[in-house]
């Protein structure tokens, strides 16, 4: 890929109000995501580094429990599933609890989730406790630069 793919955000669910400016704000910094994400990928052929778009949609946990049952077979809401084919879904209800439970506001704890999905994309996993310690390492530091 002689280019980093174009990133779209959308907002498909009305559980929480994402105001205009919030949902750009988070289009641009997960542009300005992407080369530092491509620079820490786990594989250089990546499915992100074959992609020509990748498409973020703000979604209600009923909607990202749904996904997650008919192609994870795991029952329940979640906060990012990420799909190769350059989807990301957030659960905006699961990030809403989560940074209360962690102290974060609310709109780090989106962009985190948004950082994590392009970091799976990337060839990083977080099913070991290794894989997980690299992936916090590189989305703290990524977090830090772009939010």
């Amino acid at each position: 890929m002689s280019q980093e793919p174009e990133l779209t955000v959308y907002c498909h669910q009305d559980v929480i109000h994402l105001t205009g400016e919030l949902l750009q704000r988070l289009e641009l910094a997960g542009r300005q995501a992407l080369p530092r994400v491509l620079e820490v990928a786990a594989c250089p052929d990546s499915a992100l580094a074959r992609l020509d778009e990748v498409e973020v949609s703000f979604i209600d946990d009923a909607t990202i429990a749904d996904v997650h049952l008919r192609f994870m077979e795991i029952a329940g809401a979640t906060d990012v599933i990420t799909f190769d084919h350059g989807e990301i879904h957030i659960s905006v209800e699961t990030a809403q609890h989560h940074a209360a439970e962690f102290g974060n506001d609310f709109e780090s704890e989106l962009m985190l989730y948004m950082v994590h999905g392009l970091l799976h994309l990337a060839g990083h996993e977080d099913a070991s406790d290794a894989g997980r310690a690299a992936m916090d390492m590189f989305q703290s530091s990524i977090l830090k630069e772009v939010w």
